[in-house]
């Protein structure tokens, strides 16, 4: 499915649809919230609000564990911020708002969204001066919600609250619009040909130093992921839902993003990471991110089908959190592909 997104002058209808996924799932109409805790003054600290259809108390702590590894990836403060907006402003169900918000608030809405996205994440409303987001939303899937495991969660949470942070959601002149209608007009995308590459200096650092030599870091056809073929499972790769059943790492490239958008990062907090050879993402190192690690084998972690998993000496059939489990291989979505094969 092609990336799903469209603009308003005020980011307010922007949506990017992310990772491949998802089966069968109800959604609730009666809303909850939930925040989490204050970090220390002055610190950068992310609110984790749920709206939608009720989390279990597992699902609440894994919503919770992202937002502070989100946050522990900040060095800037958090500055105070007025939010004045009418319901649905930003995205369709949030409510009104009208406080002084100490802490980033990011509303989490569980909801349907078909069986194609895990979830999708996106910034509300610039700063003017800095252009960095007031506060943020995230539609998360319920369908399948229930069958997800709590490792897939925490990547799928740690994925799109870099969105709400403005990974991949502003790195275009277009979206960066603050709140009085100012652009400072930068852009961190170009073109050259028909491939996308993302040029802004520290991301384009950290690829150089980690030993890319292309024209700028290669980006999917949505602009706002690196693109899978080039980092294989880094946390904001496009492919990253391929590679399930693991925390996938924030590696300096995502950290160096971060702070071309303004933010001031603490760089000992990315994942040891480095860049696939070849076709072949078995090479890269599997992060220390506070997950159990999932040793990479010599087979190939992603598969093109099943026939290409049996001869590479894959134990068949595949399950889902497994490596080289996709759900495009598993026909019945029932967490087992391949199933058939002998």
């Amino acid at each position: 499915m092609p990336p799903l997104f469209t603009f308003a002058p005020t980011l307010r209808s922007l949506l990017r649809s992310l990772l491949p996924v998802a089966v069968g799932g109800l959604l609730a109409a009666a809303p909850h919230a939930h925040a989490a805790p204050a970090g220390a003054p002055g610190a950068f600290t992310i609110e984790t609000r749920l709206l939608g259809r009720p989390l279990s108390a597992a699902q609440r702590a894994t919503v919770q564990e992202a937002a502070a590894r989100v946050s522990a990836l900040i060095a800037s403060p958090f500055t105070p911020v007025r939010l004045n907006a009418p319901a649905g402003d930003c995205d369709r169900g949030l409510p009104r708002l009208r406080e002084t918000a100490p802490r980033f608030v990011v509303f989490v809405v569980v909801k349907s969204l078909g069986d194609d996205v895990y979830a999708t994440g996106m910034p509300c409303d610039l700063r003017d001066g800095s252009y960095l987001p007031m506060y943020g939303t995230i539609d998360l899937n319920s369908d399948g919600l229930g069958d997800l495991p709590r490792a897939d969660l925490l990547d799928t949470m740690i994925h799109e609250l870099l969105h709400t942070l403005g990974v991949g959601t502003l790195w275009e002149a277009e979206y960066r619009v603050s709140m009085n209608g100012d652009s400072d007009g930068r852009t961190f995308v170009r073109r050259v040909g028909k491939q996308l590459y993302y040029t802004g200096p520290r991301a384009l650092a950290a690829y150089r130093a980690l030993g890319g030599r292309e024209v700028g870091v290669p980006l999917d056809p949505d602009a706002g992921h690196w693109a899978g073929a080039a980092v294989c499972s880094e946390i904001l790769s496009g492919t990253a839902g391929d590679f399930t059943g693991r925390v996938n790492p924030v590696s300096p490239l995502t950290l160096g993003a971060l702070e071309d958008l303004g933010y001031r990062v603490k760089r000992p907090a990315s994942a040891s990471f480095r860049l696939p050879t070849g076709r072949s993402c078995a090479t890269q190192v599997t992060p220390k991110t506070g997950a159990p690690e999932i040793r990479q084998s010599a087979a190939p972690a992603v598969f093109s089908s099943c026939a290409a998993a049996r001869a590479a000496g894959a134990t068949l059939p595949l399950r889902r959190g497994q490596p080289g489990y996709r759900p495009e291989m598993d026909g019945d979505r029932d967490g087992l592909a391949c199933e058939n094969q002998p």
